[in-house]
């Protein structure tokens, strides 16, 4: 290979890195779920883009999934929806949601069973009809326990968000930490890229592509 043949690979190859590096750092960028906090709506093993662009033209609307940075260590993202926005009460009562006062609607869809490190849970799936400013947000809700079904009253401050898992009794959330600001929060999960079922050592092939909602 000629060293004008070496030069002009070299060049290229460094355009398509730097525009990749542009792409992750403003536009887009994938992540890997590694716990069942956002069962069933995300699974452990689901790879996900995020959309780096809306926040910039807009705020965070409550019913979104997003990806944040862990108020508590910043090098760590977590990933929940959005259940309180800047000015909303926010307050679980016997394993309901209630937001600036008012009871969320459910309607019930059944079990599910999902395996973590090891250890099964089965518990009751609901449908919560979250309210947001474009309407209802219709969501999956999973209650394996009490943890976190009940608690204080939140205020949720200017520039800050309220985040919860919709794996109401195994998440680490807003409940338990407090707000997260909105300058830590990465962008919305759009799409399942791809899934792998580590337990079961296969692709969930029915999860290509698959929009996140």
């Amino acid at each position: 290979m000629s060293t004008q043949k070496l030069f002009e690979n070299l060049r290229s190859f460094a355009t398509a890195l730097v525009i990749a590096l542009l792409l992750r750092t403003f536009v887009v960028q994938s992540f890997h779920i590694p716990t069942g906090s956002m069962v069933p709506t995300l699974l452990i093993g689901d790879f996900i883009l995020v959309d780096k662009v809306t926040y910039h033209l807009r705020k965070p609307k409550r019913g979104e999934i997003v990806v944040f940075r862990f108020p508590l260590n910043k090098s760590v993202y977590y990933i929940k929806r959005i259940v309180g926005v800047p000015g909303d009460t926010v307050q679980m009562v016997g394993g309901k949601l209630l937001i600036n006062g008012k009871v969320c609607n459910y309607t019930p869809a059944g079990s599910y069973t999902y395996t973590e490190k090891g250890t099964t849970y089965t518990g009751k799936l609901l449908t919560e009809f979250l309210p947001s400013q474009a309407g209802v947000v219709r969501h999956p809700v999973l209650l394996t326990g009490n943890a976190g079904s009940d608690t204080e009253l939140f205020t949720v401050p200017q520039n800050k968000y309220f985040m919860m898992g919709d794996n109401r009794n195994n998440s680490y959330d807003s409940r338990f930490w407090g707000f997260v600001d909105k300058g830590e929060i990465v962008g919305i999960a759009r799409v399942v890229l791809f899934s792998w079922d580590s337990n079961k050592h296969f692709l969930r092939l029915s999860r290509f592509f698959h929009p996140i909602k």
